[in-house]
């Protein structure tokens, strides 16, 4: 499931530049202010007395160049937003510092007064409060009982007020939805750090983390038991590749299997990637499915922007790799198809999988609340593609890895923070809306450009990679598989996912937050903070073994009590201090999930 982005590969093709690109910003030449606003769930239900927005107000000095490293992203209020002082001159520019606010005029004590407006009514949804300069993630509370229920979002407008008189202004839209019928599942997406929220008919909501492949359903028509075997490996998602004719489906069938899997407790994913671009397609299949009670999310375009040479799509049940159908969708397509599916089911978020690395990245999101991202990077040549014979640069060539890079000093894995955190700045870079980022780590078999089939260390440090650096779903491609990466995958998820949930209770419900190594280059390491202990994960994205001392730090706003348990990897930890230390080094590719226990009424520097 993976090919490269419109750009020809094939040797007898001339080499052409792709379009869709997005590429270094133009910079400000005075401080901006960048004010948003956005739900903090992306939708209410009518009964529900209170919602909240998230709001950001943050003022950025003029740049003198754009530079991204591995984890730094440009502070978005460099490159767009409002003016923080309308009467300043360019030639004041010589007292502002590069890339700081310090000297902007304003200061960290200053504040702003923040009206929320509901458009359409003209009420303002909560008193008059503030918000201090340059603070972003701050969460206001609103009282629902001035709104009328819709399944059409709500206009909310934004306005941050000086004491001098300045103005910033900012816009969203709010579902705030009737109840729908009693049995009907319904999620919701936390804006604020991503994680799914679901609610059945037992009016509870509850934290979800999607742990799951995409499924062939060739396999689980070949026996009737096999959808409870791949429930009791620990699997919570069901997504069944469609393939054949006109829908993809035997509907009878999918009806059946879907009836299984509420008993069994599994969550549908439900697939439209043949038909997302047929209204009457998505028509059919959307009002079929909607009212379930374990309907979970739509997945519409895979893979968008490819252009691979054509095959035909295989008459069955649903097919069982992949054959890739030889078109490129048109960027507008998956924002269109987000609309309509909208329409006809507001309760429901909308995902996508796009495999590209800079290719119409802001028009195919738009159609996406949820985006995936599938960066296959084991066992292939990134530079030269041994089934065209071709090279791969940013205009020619298809290795099966987008733009990745594979070199002594870069070990594969890494492609996949990379990945992230470059979809993360372009979303800071045009002003786009938060998505909540899913992953979809390498697990199939060998095939195509990939010469041999992932480890399972592979498979679980690739995972833990994406969680690292905000995944808040995984998705392998694709079941089956190898028998030993099965084996693994199911261990993990029993390992993380139950009994004590924890990646459920922390990474949906928190936000990452990067530990610092010391002893080893590609050792990368993550924190969830949730009250009184915290998960943290390291891995080593490197092959070889680190021999010596490993360090985590935490930092001081963090108070180390003792470490709880550990969930997965070596038992060679522990805590010294206010650190954790492996002394015995780390394997190559090597991970490591644990619980430590924490003051939670501890304040450090940051937080004082």
């Amino acid at each position: 499931m993976a090919f490269q982005l419109f750009r020809n590969f094939v040797s007898k093709d001339p080499e052409v530049t792709p379009g869709g690109r997005i590429g270094p910003p133009q910079l400000s030449k005075v401080p901006l202010i960048d004010v948003s606003i956005r739900p903090r769930l992306s939708l209410y239900l009518d009964g529900e007395s209170t919602g909240s927005f998230i709001v950001d107000a943050t003022v950025g000095a003029p740049v003198d160049s754009y530079f991204i490293d591995a984890y730094d992203i440009l502070k978005a209020s460099s490159i767009h937003g409002q003016p923080w002082d309308a009467d300043l001159s360019l030639s004041d520019q010589s007292k502002f510092n590069a890339g700081t606010v310090d000297s902007i005029k304003g200061n960290n004590n200053e504040t702003l007064t923040v009206t929320i407006l509901h458009v359409e009514s003209g009420a303002e949804l909560l008193p008059r409060t503030t918000i201090k300069y340059n603070e972003t993630g701050k969460e206001f509370v609103f009282l629902t009982e001035t709104l009328k229920a819709s399944q059409a979002p709500q206009s909310i407008k934004l306005k941050l007020t000086h004491a001098d008189g300045r103005r910033f202004e900012a816009t969203t839209s709010l579902y705030y939805l009737p109840k729908p019928g009693y049995n009907q599942s319904i999620t919701r997406i936390d804006s604020l750090y991503g994680g799914l929220q679901v609610r059945t008919s037992n009016l509870l909501w509850q934290k979800i983390f999607p742990y799951s492949f995409y499924l062939s359903g060739a396999w689980l028509a070949s026996d009737p038991a096999n959808l409870k075997r791949f429930c009791d490996l620990g699997f919570n998602i069901l997504h069944i590749i469609p393939g054949g004719e006109g829908i993809g489906y035997d509907l009878n069938q999918l009806d059946a299997w879907f009836d299984e899997a509420e008993k069994l407790g599994l969550w549908i994913m439900y697939d439209m990637r043949w038909t997302y671009r047929n209204s009457g397609y998505v028509k059919t299949q959307v009002e079929r499915y909607r009212t379930r009670r374990n309907m979970l999310l739509y997945y519409t375009a895979d893979e968008p922007g490819r252009l691979t040479p054509h095959s035909p799509r295989t008459n069955m049940v649903v097919l069982t790799p992949r054959i890739p159908d030889g078109h490129e969708d048109d960027p507008s397509a998956p924002s269109k198809s987000y609309a309509f599916i909208k329409s006809l089911d507001p309760y429901h978020p909308v995902s996508l999988c796009l495999n590209c690395q800079n290719y119409h990245f802001q028009e195919y999101s738009a159609g996406g609340d949820i985006i995936l991202a599938d960066v296959y990077p084991i066992g292939t040549n990134t530079s030269y593609s041994t089934k065209y014979q071709t090279p791969c640069n940013e205009t020619y060539g298809d290795c099966g890895c987008d733009n990745c890079i594979t070199s002594p000093t870069s070990p594969a894995l890494m492609n996949i923070p990379s990945r992230l955190h470059l979809w993360s700045s372009f979303r800071d870079q045009l002003g786009l809306p938060h998505k909540s980022i899913w992953f979809v780590p390498q697990a199939f078999t060998q095939q195509d450009f990939w010469t041999r089939t992932p480890s399972p260390r592979e498979v679980i440090a690739m995972i833990l990679l994406s969680l690292n650096h905000g995944a808040k779903g995984i998705v392998m491609w694709v079941f089956p598989t190898a028998d030993e990466i099965i084996e693994a995958a199911s261990r993990f998820s029993k390992a993380v996912l139950s009994p004590y949930g924890i990646l459920d209770t922390s990474v949906t419900s928190t936000e990452a937050v990067r530990v610092s190594v010391t002893g080893a280059r590609y050792v990368d390491a993550a924190m969830w903070r949730a009250g009184s202990y915290m998960t943290v994960n390291a891995v080593n994205a490197g092959e070889e073994r680190i021999e010596g001392e490993v360090r985590l730090e935490f930092g001081e706003d963090v108070k180390i009590k003792s470490l709880r348990s550990i969930r997965w990897g070596s038992p060679g930890w522990r805590v010294e201090g206010q650190r954790v230390v492996v002394r015995n080094g780390m394997d190559g590719l090597a991970t490591w999930v644990t619980v430590i226990d924490i003051d939670e009424n501890h304040k450090g520097i940051a937080n004082s």
